[in-house]
């Protein structure tokens, strides 16, 4: 079974190395401009992976709390069989 990583965990080391960058940027250690806006765009890439990751757990929370619903109310309106037989009228041939 292969194990499926989430984006957030592959994005990481990519982050890292923006932050580390920004921080030197801002400190004045660093100075490429174009270098800073990637490290910004990357961060703000990786803030929306987290922000859709969250939603799609919420949502699937959701949709396992509606089927355990659904489900539950399908066993409350079944038909239940009649005690004297299998629910069928006999016909009196004539």
């Amino acid at each position: 079974m292969e194990i499926v990583k989430k984006d957030s965990v592959l994005f990481r080391p990519l982050v890292r190395v923006a932050e580390k960058y920004l921080r030197d940027y801002c400190d004045g250690k660093q100075a490429d401009d174009e270098r800073a806006k990637i490290a910004l765009r990357v961060l703000s890439v990786y803030r929306r992976i987290l922000q859709l990751e969250k939603e799609r757990e919420e949502i699937k929370a959701e949709w396992e709390k509606l089927i355990a619903g659904v489900s539950e109310l399908k066993r409350g309106t079944r038909r239940k069989a009649k005690p004297g037989g299998k629910g069928f009228k006999k016909v009196k041939p004539s």
